[in-house]
């Protein structure tokens, strides 16, 4: 096992994307980012191409939100449980109130119709149902949305690589096929890919919590890919930003992790790195050799916040609906008490009781 394990200056593991193309065994590192002691987050710097790809789509999240409601509610898609198109105010923040200050667009990044059989797309709306695109108001959204996600999981299949290496390395046989992560990324077709826009907060009107922009969760999916957010300035009903991407003005706003010592701590994804934090599937799989974190988006506090808008990107690496979820043989019970799931679920059942937690069946 490579001893290697870089990290930023905030204590974050870094791994170079040359070295992941090329192989080389960065076990060490992926123990130290995603093992017990780890924060279930690591970053991959020296993506080629990653720059113009964020640039290309990040600003569009602002430009879509900035449309008229009457455009943005042609493609809001109530039957997959606001998984595919726009997508405001349905989720829960927290218990009892729903979000208002984030809007997203949601679409399979690989495949515009990722299931075929309808009996499929009508059992599992939430992953199958056919891409949901705005082309007749944004047809701009698109090929910027498909090209950024297809990378940012290919990028995850390197980084699913590196994780099988080391699941192997304690496991040995008990790692079955249904385990290995970098199989479950490439034979899905559920993958899901979500541009967030995070709307200016102008008035005082509460408090800046840790989850006053994203209420803490921890993914349900494998893996997650994460763009380095960007930050816009603009009145509001303005069209186009005055200023995009910004420096930060609030130093305290941003991604927060909750590790499991209880601590949180902020992560800083450099603009030019990927983000990969690991979910509750891959716990599962794995019988908490790789673990999973809670996280959450803490909001400029006023007046900083004054016409300051957010907008990212992020990627949910997860199984075909109908795989299941099995520990490895002899995995202590406490192991799989993770989420929504219960033993014998499919990941399908465990992604439908992961959001019934989190959004309004009547709004």
């Amino acid at each position: 096992m490579s001893s290697e394990a870089v990290e930023t200056k905030d204590g974050v593991v870094v791994l170079d994307y040359a070295k992941l193309a090329a192989g080389e065994d960065l076990s060490a590192a992926i123990e130290r980012a995603y093992g017990a002691d780890g924060i279930g987050l690591l970053v991959v710097r020296g993506i080629p191409g990653l720059a113009e790809l964020r640039n290309g789509l990040l600003p569009l999240g602002f430009r879509f939100a900035a449309l008229p409601n009457e455009v943005k509610d042609r493609y809001v898609h109530a039957r997959s449980s606001y998984s595919f198109g726009w997508s405001h105010g349905k989720e829960l923040l927290k218990p009892g109130q729903f979000d208002e200050f984030k809007g997203s667009y949601y679409n399979n990044p690989q495949y515009d119709v990722p299931q075929a059989d309808p009996a499929l797309v009508e059992k599992y709306p939430e992953n199958y149902h056919p891409n949901v695109w705005p082309d007749a108001d944004f047809p701009e959204l698109r090929p910027a949305f498909m090209k950024l996600g297809q990378r940012m999981v290919d990028v995850g299949v390197l980084v699913a690589e590196q994780c099988d290496r080391y699941v192997r390395s304690k496991l040995g046989d008990r790692l079955t096929p249904d385990g290995e992560l970098a199989r479950t990324i490439r034979e899905s077709r559920a993958c899901k890919a979500r541009l967030l826009y995070y709307f200016a907060i102008n008035e005082d009107a509460t408090p800046r919590t840790r989850d006053s922009w994203c209420g803490w969760h921890s993914d349900h999916g494998s893996l997650t890919a994460l763009c380095p957010a960007m930050y816009f300035e603009a009145e509001p009903g303005a069209p186009e930003p005055a200023r995009s991407d910004i420096a930060l003005p609030d130093p305290e706003a941003g991604l927060y992790v909750r590790t499991r010592g209880g601590q949180e701590r902020k992560v800083v994804i450099p603009k030019d790195c990927l983000a990969f934090q690991i979910g509750e599937s891959s716990q599962i799989v794995t019988g908490g050799l790789l673990r999973s974190t809670p996280h959450a988006v803490q909001a400029l506090a006023y007046p900083a916040s004054r016409n300051i808008s957010r907008s990212t990107f992020a990627v949910f690496m997860q199984p075909d609906n109908d795989a299941t979820m099995r520990a490895p043989e002899g995995t202590d019970p406490k192991e799989q008490r993770v989420g929504a799931f219960q033993p014998g679920m499919t990941f399908g059942d465990f992604a439908r009781a992961t959001f019934a937690k989190f959004y309004n069946p009547y709004a």
